[in-house]
């Protein structure tokens, strides 16, 4: 299993249904993989990267307690495998253990305990997609300089690709969705959301 680091840019809506999911990016191959959540865990987990405190512990928070406190320590996040737009976490403890989890769940706890998220190499390849700097302005309020972009390979450059093209369109088609649906309007969980929370 090669495991490869990615970028977490935040919590973002797509669609006219207004899915939430979270985008993560493969920078070496300036490639984008969504994370789609449900309503609930998008808001929680916006609420956290603004900055928002809650009076009482909430659930990100009390697992980060509990997996300090009463084991060894979580190390890592990984995605580790997707079937037909569900992913499967996993989180690595200090002792070698792993423990299955919803990607939401997994991906609020990498946000709590402020530690990085890696992607399962073949996940990517599957399931991640190129889109091209003026999408990713436009809808989702991302710019990347040059020196965040990869240096190499011609065929995710941001002019894109006969792939990268069919990649998008891909994507798009599986969410039911097509290019006018973003001229009307601006994503939900770790699955599919038309099938409900993937977490």
């Amino acid at each position: 299993m090669t495991l490869i680091p990615v970028e977490y840019h935040g919590v973002h809506t797509t669609g006219p249904e207004h899915f939430s999911c979270v985008l993560l990016r493969w920078a070496e191959q300036n490639r984008i993989l969504p994370i789609w959540m449900s309503p609930l865990s998008a808001a929680e987990l916006e609420a956290r990267d603004e900055g928002f405190i809650p009076r009482r512990p909430g659930t990100p928070d009390l697992m980060a307690e509990m997996s300090t406190r009463l084991t060894s320590g979580v190390t890592a996040v990984n995605i580790i495998s997707h079937f037909e737009g569900v992913f499967i976490a996993s989180l690595v403890f200090n002792d070698g253990e792993e423990i299955d989890a919803r990607p939401s769940d997994a991906i609020k706890l990498a946000r709590a305990l402020e530690i990085d998220i890696h992607v399962e190499e073949d996940v990517l390849t599957q399931a991640s997609f190129f889109i091209s700097d003026d999408v990713l302005e436009e809808y989702f309020g991302l710019r990347f300089s040059p020196a965040e972009e990869s240096d190499g390979d011609d065929e995710v450059s941001a002019s894109g690709d006969a792939q990268a093209d069919a990649d998008f369109e891909e994507m798009m088609r599986s969410l039911g969705m097509d290019e006018s649906d973003f001229l009307e309007t601006g994503g939900e969980d770790d699955t599919d959301v038309t099938k409900g929370d993937n977490e």
